[in-house]
Parts: C-alpha cells; sequence; structure tokens
C-alpha cells in the first residue's frame, strides 16, 4: 500500500492557476503509472501534487498524452469516458467520494460504499469546487496526436457532505486513491496511483486505496 504525506498551504484565497504554481514549488510530484490491466496497456504519463488547509484539499494533475477526448460538458455527465483524472477518497469505512474530472473541467461527484451504490451530489456543491484546465473549457473530439495539460482542483471541504464539519489538520489521515482514464479515448486506458489486484477494470475499490497523511 502506498503513502504519501501532503503539506499545508497557508493560502485562504488563491486561485487554481496560483495553486498550480504553488504545488509546482512545494508539493511533491507522485506518478499515475500502475497498469492494472494487461488487455489496456496504454500508459500516457501522468503525476499529481496535493495539499491542504483547514477547509480545502488542493489538487492538481500533470497529463501528457497521445489520444485526448473532452465531450462532456454536462456536471455528473459520462466524464470517464473522456480524457479524466479522478480522486477518490474515504474518511472512514462507511463509504467514499468519487471526485471525477474530465481534461476541460466537467466533473462527476459521487458518495457511497460500493460502484452500484453511488448517490451524486448536487450540482451547486460540485459548482464551488473551484476547477481550472490549461486546455480551457472547450469540447475536443476525440483525436490522436501530442498533448500536453494541467488540471487543478480547489475542493472545499464541504464537498464532504457526508461529514459535515470536517476539517483538515496535521496527523490527519484519508484513505484515497488517484486514477487517468479514457474510457471512449482513441486508446481506452485505466491507471492507478496505487495498484488494484483484481481481474476486470474497476477503479470502485477502496480496498485498494492508499494512505493520504496531512503533514
Amino acid at each position: 500500500m502506498k503513502k504519501i504525506t501532503i503539506p499545508y498551504l497557508d493560502t485562504l484565497f488563491s486561485s487554481p492557476e496560483e495553486i498550480a504554481e504553488i504545488l509546482d514549488e512545494k508539493g511533491v510530484q507522485e506518478t499515475i503509472e500502475t497498469v492494472n490491466w494487461k488487455e489496456f496497456p496504454y500508459q500516457p504519463q501522468v503525476s499529481f501534487a496535493m495539499a491542504y488547509n483547514e477547509n480545502h484539499l488542493f489538487l492538481n494533475f500533470k497529463v501528457q498524452e497521445q489520444h485526448i477526448r473532452a465531450m462532456e460538458t454536462e456536471t455528473n455527465g459520462n466524464v470517464w469516458e473522456d480524457s479524466c483524472c479522478e480522486f477518490f477518497c474515504a474518511f472512514d469505512d462507511e463509504g467514499y467520494y468519487n471526485i471525477e474530472t474530465n481534461c476541460i473541467g466537467t466533473q462527476l461527484i459521487g458518495w457511497g460504499a460500493n460502484k452500484e451504490e453511488r448517490t451524486l451530489l448536487n450540482p451547486e456543491t460540485i459548482d464551488a469546487v473551484q476547477k481550472h484546465s490549461t486546455l480551457k473549457r472547450r469540447t475536443i473530439e476525440p483525436q490522436s496526436g501530442r498533448f500536453e495539460y494541467q488540471l487543478t482542483l480547489i475542493i472545499p471541504a464541504a464537498t464532504f457532505v457526508n461529514h459535515p464539519g470536517v476539517k483538515f489538520t496535521s496527523g490527519m489521515q484519508l484513505k484515497g486513491n488517484f486514477y487517468k482514464c479514457g474510457d471512449k479515448t482513441p486508446e481506452p486506458h485505466f491507471i492507478s496511483w496505487n495498484p488494484i489486484e483484481i481481474e476486470d477494470p474497476n477503479f470502485h475499490r477502496p480496498d485498494f486505496f492508499g494512505v493520504i497523511e496531512l503533514a
């Protein structure tokens, strides 16, 4: 099981663009590089850096890939079919949150105990997550070439609706995993930070979450 320790950021009002720069300076870059299923061998180059303050989690993905798609523009739509970066996390054993964001910033967030039992958050709560993609907000037809972008999220504590009043404090531990996928890109792929040791592709496996410790 992998473990990361994320730093505290003394910032209250920074934009996602500023957060990306700060994480470049202060964050530790972790790679998402585990190809869990040999039927899907394509491996884009993906890394992430993460930090926190009392009321937010900050997350920046860096992606280089040869195949891209960005067709979903509706909140809670099928973002996983596009070039998509995902962060799943759990505070306890009751359930986990799936935060899925395509490469142009369209987002889906749910909560539940497993893949089949998901409750999607309301769009107003999801809209409160600040999102910025260097690709801007534009649809991209499936295509191949060379694509490089960053995707930055500022996730308020209030996003975690089943844990009202949660604060992020030093020494706190979350369980979680980070993913890159693209079900309907020209080259479908399903890679993860912490390995998932099962036969068929499925990111909804909290039993394979790693540890995220707050410094």
